[in-house]
């Protein structure tokens, strides 16, 4: 999919309201209101790096590789439950391994990468440290990795409540999935790769976790050599994904969620007709409702574009505390860019993707609607319901949009 459709734009009536964040513009930046309190936040640079951002400062986001603008970062709170995420001598267990401390660059551009070597004796070779698992809850654990010997796997692996498992061989970059919903690699510059498992606790415990170095992909005893590979950034929170790095050093530390809004807005929405779009780079589904673009008054009278809990993406109107249309499709099988509209009037209803129709309604009236007055950007009303996601345009228009004009808009 392509940016943000210029030249359909330009056939459209004006937008009210517009922001490009793969080209750093928006009509309203300087309106727009950031807030996050001051933990540590951090984001990918232009240079591919990673850095900490301050506090109430929005998160324009990069690929480590291309170095090409992701889009406007908006997540949720985290919290990284590993404590010592860049020293692994300090509140790290070692078995059979030896830890050569600062010893690369890391993908921070700072010194501050380990290395860890196999001992010469047949035994599992790794670093560990307990985490709190509760039943129930979905986790993600991730750490980067770059190679520096031949022939060796990372393993992430955890005692039985997490329920997960993955290895990546460091020659070949080929994932193997132990148990668990899957290895995932994310490739960095100069040679590092961010590589994360993600599971189910089954118990409520505390259990080591490992970063695990292998011969092979499984989980087993072997002799090792003195071979290595680099380590830095380990990261246990909930959730399904890896999200963006979380620096911890004697205590676990919570990144604060986004908070991206427009308020006193009014005369850029349209408040009996119009429509919403949004393009967003997908990055999965976290299995609580995920909200893309909002516009309302309080949570008895807004329009939005979401991802609900169970998995679909969704249109939603609510009037004077009357729900009038919450429906939408299945987001399985979603990737990359996505590209969303929701056009709405009294007894017309539509979401449009990726230039088709998805969903209708004819039944709703908008003539009790309160006077719309906040633009939310990837959060519901209240600053709740975080998108987890990259926002890369935004646009509103006074008018409900034609279907012509909303397949032009959405499609390539």
């Amino acid at each position: 999919m392509s940016n943000f459709n210029i030249g359909a734009l330009r056939q459209l009536p004006p937008a009210t309201f517009f922001a490009d964040f793969r080209n750093g513009y928006t009509n309203e930046m300087v309106r727009l209101n950031t807030t996050r309190s001051t933990t540590v936040s951090t984001r990918v640079n232009n240079s591919g790096l990673i850095e900490t951002v301050g506090a109430n400062i929005p998160r324009l986001d990069y690929d480590p590789v291309t170095k090409a603008v992701k889009g406007l970062l908006v997540e949720p709170a985290a919290e990284n439950k590993c404590l010592q995420s860049e020293d692994f001598t300090t509140s790290w267990g070692l078995q059979e391994v030896t830890i050569t401390t600062n010893d690369t660059t890391a993908p921070d551009g700072n010194s501050t990468a380990d290395k860890l070597a196999d001992n010469a004796v047949n035994q599992r070779h790794r670093v560990n440290q307990p985490i709190s698992f509760t039943s129930g809850v979905t986790y993600t654990f991730s750490v980067f990795v770059k190679k520096d010997s031949s022939g060796r796997f990372l393993l992430l692996n955890a005692a039985t409540a997490f329920n997960a498992r993955a290895a990546v061989n460091l020659d070949t970059l080929a994932v193997t999935d132990i148990n668990g919903t899957g290895g995932s690699l994310e490739t960095y510059p100069n040679g590092w790769y961010r590589f994360s498992v993600t599971g189910t606790a089954t118990s409520t415990a505390t259990v080591d976790v490992f970063v695990q170095m292998q011969d092979s992909a499984a989980d087993n005893l072997y002799v090792g050599d003195g071979s290595s590979f680099y380590i830095w950034g380990a990261q246990v929170e909930t959730g399904p994904i890896a999200t963006s790095y979380i620096p911890t050093t004697t205590i676990a530390l919570t990144r604060n969620a986004d908070q991206i809004a427009l308020t006193s807005a009014s005369s850029l929405i349209g408040q009996t007709e119009g429509t919403l779009y949004v393009e967003v780079d997908w990055r999965g589904t976290d299995g609580a409702s995920q909200f893309l673009l909002s516009i309302n008054n309080d949570s008895n009278n807004r329009l939005a574009i979401f991802v609900a809990s169970n998995i679909d993406l969704r249109m939603f109107a609510r009037s004077n505390s009357v729900t009038l249309t919450e429906q939408g499709e299945s987001v399985t099988g979603y990737s990359g860019t996505q590209k969303i509209a929701f056009a709405y009037k009294t007894d017309d209803f539509e979401l449009y993707r990726n230039g088709t129709s998805v969903s209708t309604d004819t039944a709703g009236s908008l003539s009790a609607l309160a006077t719309l007055t906040n633009i939310d950007l990837g959060q519901n009303n209240g600053a709740s319901g975080q998108a987890n996601m990259h926002i890369r345009s935004v646009a509103l228009f006074k008018k409900r949009l034609t279907d012509q004009q909303l397949r032009a808009l959405t499609g390539n």
